[in-house]
C-alpha cells in the first residue's frame, strides 16, 4: 500500500455550486447594466454648515438628508415652494376644508334654484368673507387665520 492519499471523488454539489455561482454573476451584470442606463450617480460636497441646515430641515421634514437634497432640487425645478411638514399638514387641513365649502355651495345653490329663492347680496357677501379668510390664510406662510373676523360693512356690488 503506498502512503499516498487520494483525492476525493468530484462533488455534484462542487458543479451546482459553480453553475450557480456563474449564472449569479451573470445576473448581476446584467442588473448594473439596466441599473447604469435608467439610474444616475450624482456626487457632490457641502461644507459643514450646508450639511448641518439641510440635515435639520431633513429631520423637520421627515425625511433623509438625501430625499430631502433631492425633493428641494425637485421643487426649485419646478418653481414650487417645499413646505415643511407643519406647514403641509396644514395646507392638507385647507385642502380638505375647501372640498367642503364648495360641497356647501353647491349646495346651496342647488336649493336656490329648486325653490327659486335668490338671495344674491347676502350670498356675494358671505363668499367674500370667505375668499378674505383663505386669502389671509395664504398670505401668511406659516398658516394662522386671522383672529378677528373681516368686517361687515363692505359696500355690495
Amino acid at each position: 500500500m503506498s502512503n499516498e492519499k487520494k483525492p476525493p471523488p468530484p462533488d455534484d454539489d462542487d458543479d451546482a455550486n459553480a453553475d450557480r455561482a456563474t449564472n449569479m454573476r451573470v445576473y448581476r451584470k446584467r442588473y448594473w447594466q439596466r441599473f447604469r442606463k435608467t439610474r444616475k450617480r450624482v456626487y457632490g460636497t457641502l461644507t459643514a454648515d450646508q450639511y448641518a441646515a439641510i440635515e435639520e430641515r431633513a429631520e423637520d421634514a421627515g425625511r433623509a438628508v438625501w430625499t430631502q437634497i433631492h425633493a428641494e432640487a425637485e421643487a426649485y425645478a419646478r418653481g414650487e415652494y417645499l413646505a415643511p411638514k407643519a406647514l403641509e399638514e396644514q395646507i392638507t387641513e385647507l385642502i380638505i376644508q375647501l372640498r367642503r365649502v364648495g360641497t356647501n355651495v353647491n349646495q346651496i345653490t342647488r336649493d336656490f334654484h329648486a325653490k327659486g329663492v335668490h338671495d344674491e347680496p347676502d350670498l356675494l357677501r358671505n363668499l367674500g368673507e370667505l375668499e378674505q379668510l383663505i386669502r389671509a390664510f395664504v398670505k401668511k406662510p406659516w398658516g394662522t387665520l386671522p383672529v378677528e373676523p373681516p368686517p361687515d360693512d363692505e359696500p355690495e356690488p
